[in-house]
């Protein structure tokens, strides 16, 4: 009787084992799934009703995520490529209707008259702009190129940007303090995507500044940095990490951006294996890009 018992006692012990043993394959499936996007069904080598049952659901869930990841990757696309058309459509009749402003300028119009058609010719101008940046931002999404490596000098990229809105600043009564201007930052990167960066970066703070701007840049053994920062009077009226969304324009000092510049700043920073972050200390709103030295996965 003993023998009897001992002999069932092994095969339920058994039995859990191996039960144990395809639990932990299914679950080194699933993450198989999540870690490589492998798309085949969950495999059992062992025969139990309940868990057949079990695993045969499961697969049907992850066959119908995967429909609904393939459509939405489909629409997603469709979005960015209408865009890119709208942004196209617009191009052509904003082009004419400066044109036909230029040309009315030409004529003998009345002091108000040509008031009246600066004003407009402004609004034309802005729409112009805000088209210009909705296209780039477009591109971008949907563009599938990845980022051309090569030795660049970031230090540079920065001071003549710098030194070509000099004057802009000047107007406006800013002065740009630069600080890491003896440092040289030489990465492996993305040179036109770094020019992007900095562009959007010193664009944003000569549009919305009326402070003078800090511009700040260093490197580590990992990623070089660029910051920009200046004083702002509404504390308040900012979110920081809104500041980086699509067409944000809350608060009172960026209501007639695009709110663009800075998602195609958060977008690229991201692609060259970085971050851009907005902070604000005291009365100061600083954005912060880091990018990697080298083109591999940050650690950190």
């Amino acid at each position: 009787m003993l023998w009897v018992l001992g002999t069932i006692v092994l095969i339920l012990v058994g039995y859990i084992i191996a039960l144990r043993r395809q639990v932990r394959a299914v679950n080194e499936q699933l993450m198989a799934r999540v870690s490589s996007d492998v798309m085949r069904p969950v495999q059992l080598q062992l025969f139990d009703a309940q868990l057949n049952t079990l695993v045969a659901q499961l697969n049907d869930l992850l066959a119908k995520e995967q429909t609904s990841r393939r459509i939405s990757r489909e629409e997603q696309q469709y979005y960015k490529e209408m865009i890119s058309n709208i942004s196209h459509d617009f191009r052509t009749p904003v082009t004419a209707i400066k044109g036909y402003q230029q040309l009315l300028l030409k004529d003998n119009l009345s002091l108000v008259q040509r008031e009246k058609l600066l004003i407009a010719q402004s609004h034309v101008t802005n729409l112009e702009r805000l088209l210009e940046t909705f296209f780039e931002y477009s591109y971008l999404l949907s563009q599938r190129d990845e980022p051309v490596y090569a030795p660049v000098r970031l230090d540079v990229i920065i001071e003549e940007f710098i030194a070509g809105l000099y004057t802009q600043f000047e107007e406006k009564g800013i002065t740009v303090e630069v600080v890491g201007n003896d440092e040289e930052l030489l990465l492996h990167s993305d040179e036109g995507m770094l020019r992007r960066i900095i562009q959007n970066l010193l664009q944003n703070a000569l549009q919305h500044s009326a402070y003078d701007v800090r511009v700040h840049f260093w490197q580590d053994d990992i990623y070089s940095y660029v910051s920009v920062g200046n004083r702002i009077d509404d504390v308040a009226a900012y979110s920081p990490e809104q500041l980086f969304e699509r067409f944000y324009t809350k608060d009172q000092a960026r209501r007639k951006s695009s709110g663009l510049g800075l998602s195609i700043v958060r977008l690229l920073s991201e692609r060259l294996g970085g971050s851009a972050v907005a902070t604000i200390s005291g009365d100061v709103l600083t954005f912060t890009v880091k990018i990697l030295n080298e083109e591999k996965t940050a650690t950190s």
